[in-house]
């Protein structure tokens, strides 16, 4: 299982099934880490195999979705190159939670994505902001170069990353909800 993720950017990089936190444990970076950033996203389930997709296909391709946050260890400078490959290795970074919904739900303004740092909203986006067209766009660019396999995640960076925490505090809160439920709820505890 991979976690094939569409940045802001627009760049598809794949991370490995080790980053995904699925559960909401604890998140306690190495030692070597100073500083965490965080990217949210749109995430969808993949519900059947497939390469080089078209995009009036890709609906048949996945069946749930959901919200989640993709963690990143950042330097002072920023990740370039081959530290931006390390960063999206780095074990149980994709907290990508249970349970999913059906794709319909993306379709209502009235339901909102929250994500908060601390108990402050750090980022929110709304039904119609987050679409399916959004993910069905992400499966066919993907498979454009590599095979989806059934239970594979396709996650779609919905911002730029942003700084989230640094060592100097110590232990930050990160929460988020989705159509009234609370999906996301983890500590970073250096």
């Amino acid at each position: 299982m991979n976690i094939i993720v569409r940045t802001a950017e627009g760049h598809t990089v794949v991370r490995p099934d080790t980053t995904w936190e699925k559960d909401n444990e604890d998140f306690y970076p190495p030692e070597f880490v100073n500083c965490i950033s965080a990217s949210p996203v749109l995430f969808a389930r993949i519900s059947k195999p497939g390469r080089s997709v078209g995009i009036r296909f890709a609906s048949r391709y996945y069946d749930a979705v959901n919200f989640g946050v993709l963690l990143y260890p950042e330097t002072p400078e920023g990740l370039r190159g081959e530290e931006y490959a390390q960063a999206c290795c780095l074990d149980h970074t994709s907290f990508l939670p249970t349970p999913l919904f059906l794709p319909i739900t993306l379709g209502e303004e009235t339901n909102e994505f929250v994500l908060s740092r601390d108990g402050s909203r750090f980022f929110s986006c709304n039904g119609r902001e987050a679409t399916t067209g959004m993910i069905e766009e992400a499966i066919a660019e993907a498979t454009k170069m590599v095979y989806i396999r059934t239970g594979d995640i396709v996650a779609i960076e919905l911002a730029d990353r942003q700084q989230l925490t640094t060592r100097e505090e110590g232990r930050t809160k990160v929460n988020g909800s989705w159509c009234d439920n609370q999906t996301i709820d983890f500590s970073i505890i250096f």
